[in-house]
């Protein structure tokens, strides 16, 4: 199961379109599940990813998590913590999108793969960083 944050925006949508069509399981995280009006066979779930103790119960049977950084904001940290005790086994965090913003404002860069903080947050083990880098993401 794929738990996809930002999932009605201008990245999440496509991705979720994408990943169902290509048959994986999603659950797609919004703060209005009635609106979302996702594709048929997603799990639309509602959530802040800004809050994660809004999404705990959401990470039953997710091994993947993407990580939209506008929407999660400063929580990647505690996000990542509970997906992990939770079985989530990777990340992938969109690294692009805020690729103009001060680099103070970019929560992501502490996601990307062989940094020292994204080693941090997953323990070293257990998660594994990956960056979408604003390409399509390939799901293994």
């Amino acid at each position: 199961m794929i738990l996809v944050t930002g999932a009605t925006g201008a990245f999440g949508r496509p991705l979720v379109e994408l990943l169902t069509a290509q048959g994986a399981a999603v659950r797609a995280v919004t703060r209005s599940a009635r609106d979302a009006g996702l594709p048929p066979g997603v799990e639309t779930v509602e959530g802040d990813p800004s809050r994660p103790c809004t999404l705990a119960r959401h990470l039953d049977a997710v091994t993947t998590v993407f990580l939209h950084p506008r929407v999660i904001g400063e929580a990647a940290d505690e996000l990542l913590a509970v997906a992990r005790e939770r079985g989530a086994t990777r990340v992938v965090a969109l690294s692009a999108m805020n690729a103009d913003d001060p680099l103070d404002e970019q929560p992501s860069r502490s996601m990307e793969a062989g940094s020292d903080r994204g080693q941090e947050v997953s323990g070293g083990e257990g998660l594994i960083p990956e960056v979408s880098g604003g390409r399509r993401p390939v799901w293994r």
